[in-house]
């Protein structure tokens, strides 16, 4: 078993990884709105997931991943997301 970390921009980084190469997928991605990582300033500010404008924009973002993932993982692969729901009871 072979354990990488790859910082970058997903997008980017997972260009870089080859067809049906993972058998599991898991992630928790930034819940919108709720996570602010870069400064404002910085050169790849616009990419920074969870910072989409709608909830629309942030489906939108979550199924291009989900498009990706489909392409890396192994035919028998599985996909994992944690999505918490910080608006509840508001």
């Amino acid at each position: 078993m072979t354990t990488r970390f790859l910082v970058g921009d997903v997008f980017d980084r997972m260009a870089e990884l080859d067809d049906h190469s993972f058998d599991l997928i898991i992630t928790s991605p930034p819940f919108l709105k709720q996570r602010d990582y870069l400064p404002a300033d910085h050169p790849n500010k616009a990419k920074e997931l969870g910072s989409e404008p709608t909830p629309a924009a942030f489906l939108d973002m979550m199924l291009a991943l989900t498009t990706e993932w489909r392409r890396l993982l192994a035919p028998h692969g599985s996909i994992a997301i944690e999505l918490g729901d910080k608006y509840a009871g508001s």
